[in-house]
């Protein structure tokens, strides 16, 4: 039997990967740094070698689709979790009207493979947590190192390094507060999860959900934030995605990804309302049985609003 400890350590050190839930696909044409550019929050004018981390969002600023993008010298590369190749060329072919752009499933071409270190010639890295151009840092505490990337392999090599499971990830993810599509859920928007550090950019232009993106950035605030929860681990009892997160006898949020890393023990992220004060002791509750929970903030509670005190009449 596989020893998770042992197995992220070896993901630490990079002598292992990990098999990424994701599609992919090649976008070509003259036109495909535009269209892309106006459905994307981040801005993909870069040359080539340059990756991005963006979001899809509705027209309510809701995250719709996470996209990693690779510029190439004539094409685009993008790697989208929780995709297959063809819905990926499905999507971008839905916003194409005249422009000359095509894209392809290109599956069968790539295996993603993530880990500290990158394999290969095609290599997508995770800006995280480090401010983009573009992006906002709210009073957010220090994000833990995170170092990632994700490596389109040929699919008709043999892998170059041996593989573990994909959640073996989930504990230095967690450490370094970094959100992923398992933080994703029907009504979530970037400034909840920090996405405003590496996939929003603020002033490129417009896209889809830009309105509500500034309306909360410069008078709003999101209603929920994420948090670290360091776990109580002495009855043995293990949080899980989908957990109520209480404060007293109140539920306030949602457990979204858990792990037992190999030096902090059990850990997870949640999503919280907002208002919940900061320095509260919450719970999770798991199957009946209560887990005492400390919070470590990821996302402030006074995230947004950033222009609401100059907006405020004079006063004496």
């Amino acid at each position: 039997m596989p020893d998770p400890f042992a197995e992220q350590r070896a993901l630490a050190s990079g002598d292992v990967a990990v098999r990424v839930s994701a599609g992919v696909a090649t976008v070509t044409g003259n036109d495909r740094v535009a269209v892309l550019n106006n459905v994307l929050t981040q801005k993909i004018d870069g040359p080539a070698g340059s990756t991005y981390d963006s979001l899809e969002l509705d027209g309510n600023g809701r995250i719709l689709k996470l996209v990693h993008v690779i510029v190439a010298d004539d094409s685009l590369l993008l790697i989208v979790p929780g995709l297959s190749g063809a819905e990926i060329a499905q999507w971008v072919d839905s916003r194409v009207f005249m422009e000359d752009v095509a894209v392809t499933d290109s599956d069968s071409a790539y295996v993603v493979l993530g880990a500290v270190r990158g394999f290969g010639d095609i290599v997508w890295h995770d800006p995280w947590p480090e401010p983009q151009v573009g992006g906002y840092v709210y009073d957010m505490e220090h994000a833990d190192g995170w170092s990632y990337v994700e490596s389109l392999w040929p699919a008709s090599e043999a892998l170059p390094v041996s593989l573990v499971d994909e959640s073996t990830f989930d504990g230095a993810r967690i450490l370094a507060g970094r959100p992923s599509l398992a933080e994703v859920d029907d009504r979530a928007v970037p400034h909840e999860l920090g996405w405003l550090r590496t996939a929003v950019h603020l002033s490129k232009g417009c896209f889809p959900g830009q309105e509500t993106i500034a309306k909360i950035h410069n008078v709003g605030h999101p209603p929920r934030r994420l948090v670290r929860l360091h776990l109580d681990g002495s009855d043995s009892e293990f949080a899980a995605p989908g957990d109520a997160v209480t404060a007293g006898d109140t539920e306030v949020g949602v457990v979204t990804t858990a792990a037992n890393h190999h030096e902090e023990g059990p850990i997870a992220l949640a999503l919280i309302k907002r208002t919940v004060d900061a320095d509260a002791v919450l719970t999770v509750v798991r199957d009946g049985h209560t887990i005492s929970a400390t919070q470590e903030i990821v996302v402030s509670p006074t995230t947004g609003a950033t222009a609401a005190e100059r907006l405020r009449p004079s006063r004496p």
